[in-house]
């Protein structure tokens, strides 16, 4: 049994890539992330945890981003047992 493939069509460009872009491209490639830069992430929140967050921003004068990290960092100190109480809190909001 033999297997006739088919070759893809690349279509011919009219300009040929430069040494400057094609070191650009590959160092792009290659570049590692840098280690520590933010990431964007989306989620939703009950209308009582904005309230909160909301809250706590005005209060301390601090962006609600700065709020909500201090809240995580303040959550991954909590031991197992107090992490899943608050894990079961939180479905009451």
């Amino acid at each position: 049994m033999v297997l006739k493939l088919k070759t893809p069509t690349v279509p011919a460009t009219e300009e040929q890539a430069t040494n400057a872009e094609t070191a650009r491209f590959i160092s792009g490639a290659t570049r590692k992330p840098t280690p520590g830069k933010a990431k964007l992430v989306n989620f939703r929140l009950s209308e009582a945890f904005d309230d909160i967050l909301e809250a706590e921003a005005i209060r301390t004068g601090q962006s609600r981003t700065t709020v909500l990290k201090a809240a995580l960092a303040a959550f991954d100190n909590l031991d197992e047992n107090q992490k899943n109480h608050w894990l079961l809190e939180s479905a009451k909001f």
